[in-house]
């Protein structure tokens, strides 16, 4: 048996359609990366993302990631408006538990001084209820939305 190599010339038309094939299949993706405990800065108060249980991410429609270390960090990087509303394609945070990153829409949060979160936003995440009323029962605290962390 024989191995052919692929082989594309720089300049030829097949390697314009090769790179513009790869650029619009890899370069363009909306969905979070994992926070990367110990090595990821928060992009609000640039602090190491030292905490697997808090974190959250902005990603934008152009694919950029900013990264967050606290509830408090992901709200008043909104608040600051360095991110057009209309710019976001996703907002996530990390789930207590699981440490996996979820969909603000889907999530379920609870706040209590005894999280001691790393900024003090004191908020946690959950991918379900069952999951934040065991927490709840615990730790006790608030059911709190989205959009009551917000204002």
């Amino acid at each position: 048996r024989r191995n052919k190599k692929l082989s594309v010339k720089i300049g030829s038309p097949s390697f314009l359609i090769f790179s513009l094939l790869t650029l619009s299949l890899g370069g363009c993706s909306t969905q979070p990366q994992p926070l990367r405990i110990g090595k990821d800065n928060c992009d609000f108060c640039k602090m190491t993302i030292s905490d697997n249980r808090f974190g959250a991410e902005i990603v934008t429609r152009k694919s950029k990631i900013l990264k967050f270390d606290d509830e408090h960090c992901i709200v008043a990087f909104l608040n600051s408006k360095k991110v057009a509303q209309q710019d976001i394609a996703g907002i996530y945070f990390t789930d207590f538990n699981t440490h996996q990153l979820i969909n603000v829409e889907k999530a379920s949060f609870l706040q209590s001084p005894a999280l001691k979160s790393p900024m003090n936003g004191n908020v946690a995440a959950f991918s379900n209820q069952d999951s934040l009323q065991k927490i709840f029962q615990q730790l006790n605290g608030n059911k709190i939305s989205w959009e009551e962390m917000q204002q």
